[in-house]
């Protein structure tokens, strides 16, 4: 009584994985993942042959052959059963364990991608406000440049310097502000934004004013 109890037991739980599984093909689409089919039929055939261990406990089915205590019920049991289903198991598992782990890295490259964009957004927002705030800045030099000019306040090199530092300051905001991604570079005060990256033809203002000079 305690085999019949365990034996059917048994395939109450593998059929239970076999309801799941039927379940979660139309829900979620997994079916069309290389390997399903293989697992799912495992499972089947595991699931016959535990159906079919039961009845080798009643002793009057032996006149159907293949069910009860006899050499067919063994045969379909341990070899159709139990040998073909893990085998077809193990066959789709293999085949369906590295269409999970490429799935799982394509949602990984999605969210990556997403934090990205996040970044690029946060990065044009703050840039905007710091342009606006720059700017500003840029435009009152750019007039004190002027006074100084009518005024030959400044030695031309420094008025040259000083154009320098106005445009290299404003080219290098645009770079910053039309930043599609934000790579990134260790400085002396920690990491920054790379704005220069794949830009070897910016020139610094230093060697600008070594030029002018």
């Amino acid at each position: 009584m305690t085999d019949i109890v365990m034996e059917a037991l048994r395939a109450f739980l593998v059929g239970g994985v076999i309801f799941s599984l039927l379940k979660a093909q139309h829900v979620k689409g997994i079916s069309q993942i290389s390997g399903w089919r293989y697992i799912v039929a495992g499972f089947c055939l595991i699931f016959f042959g535990t159906l079919i261990d039961i009845t080798d406990n009643f002793d009057e089915l032996n006149r159907f052959v293949i069910i009860g205590d006899t050499e067919v019920q063994a045969f379909l049991e341990k070899v159709v059963g139990y040998l073909l289903g893990f085998l077809l198991l193990a066959i789709g598992i293999r085949k369906w364990l590295p269409k999970i782990i490429e799935h799982a890295e394509l949602v990984q490259d999605k969210h990556n991608l997403k934090v990205q964009e996040e970044r690029v957004k946060v990065l044009r927002a703050t840039m905007r406000t710091v342009q606006d705030i720059v700017n500003n800045f840029l435009n009152n030099l750019q007039l004190f440049q002027l006074e100084a000019e009518e005024k030959n306040a400044l030695e031309p090199e420094s008025l040259v310097l000083l154009d320098s530092i106005i445009q290299d300051t404003a080219t290098k905001l645009k770079k910053l502000g039309d930043l599609k991604s934000t790579p990134e570079k260790q400085i002396a005060g920690g990491v920054c934004i790379d704005y220069e990256a794949g830009s070897p033809q910016d020139s610094d203002f230093v060697t600008k004013h070594s030029q002018a000079k």
